[in-house]
């Protein structure tokens, strides 16, 4: 199955899903499920790899000010409005399947990257070498929809219990799994968006979009946060009786 490329998710940055990213009902709440996550860690550093146009480090900001923020991105574009939005972060390119950054960070957060990615095993490992004290991993499992491949540049859904799998064998310790989103956001919201290929979720919002939006997002409260599409791990560099305890 074949991905998108540097050039393709340029464009999409440019005119496709920045307010997607922003105001969207899932983006949102994989935000919220995220934070839950964060809130009770001590980290003094963040990575957001795959780190789009900026909306989860300037929320990050807002909530955690004394934190120094990083973000790497495959898309030019994306980083550039990355910068526009958190002026006071480092953001650099990476291609997480070909390499990694040369220093660590206490908190990486990998949202919506991995399925994108024909060698994820490899990038998994790039993860693990950069991740200092905790990893926060999101990409969705089951069965994908045919609009992915083409519109978002999905390569996979993971099976459940395979990304987990795939981090216990890069030496992570998994601490905590989320598996959210049933029954509103999947299937029935995923399955919709398939049907009408995605229209109205993409482009610049309109106030009309924007209250649609909230509207769903509200909705998207009642999902289950046990059982579900989207899956949120939280991860750390396993000791060695983690290890061998697995």
């Amino acid at each position: 199955m074949q991905g998108m490329n540097a050039a393709e998710y340029d464009k999409g940055w440019e005119t496709e899903w920045g307010d997607m990213k922003q105001y969207g009902p899932f983006s949102r709440h994989l935000r919220r499920l995220i934070f839950d996550l964060i809130r009770p860690l001590e980290f003094e550093s963040v990575l957001d790899v795959g780190c789009g146009q900026g909306s989860f480090l300037e929320e990050l900001r807002f909530k955690f000010p004394q934190v120094k923020l990083h973000g790497t991105e495959i898309s030019h574009q994306a980083i550039a409005m990355a910068r526009s939005r958190v002026p006071d972060g480092r953001f650099e390119f990476l291609d997480l399947a070909q390499g990694h950054l040369n220093e660590t960070f206490d908190l990486i957060v990998c949202s919506e990257v991995l399925e994108h990615i024909h060698d994820d095993t490899s990038a998994i490992r790039h993860l693990r070498v950069m991740t200092n004290k905790y990893l926060i991993v999101s990409s969705p499992q089951g069965r994908m929809r045919s609009l992915e491949p083409a519109a978002y540049g999905h390569v996979r859904n993971y099976a459940r219990g395979e990304l987990v799998a795939k981090l216990k064998q890069a030496g992570l310790y998994v601490s905590q799994v989320v598996e959210w989103g049933f029954p509103l956001y999947s299937p029935l919201y995923r399955d919709l968006m398939n049907l009408i290929g995605g229209r109205g979720t993409t482009g610049q919002y309109g106030a009309g979009q924007k209250l649609a939006a909230q509207i769903l997002y509200l909705l998207f409260k009642l999902n289950s946060s046990k059982r579900g599409d989207e899956l949120v791990v939280l991860a750390e560099p396993a000791t060695q009786l983690q290890a061998e305890g697995e």
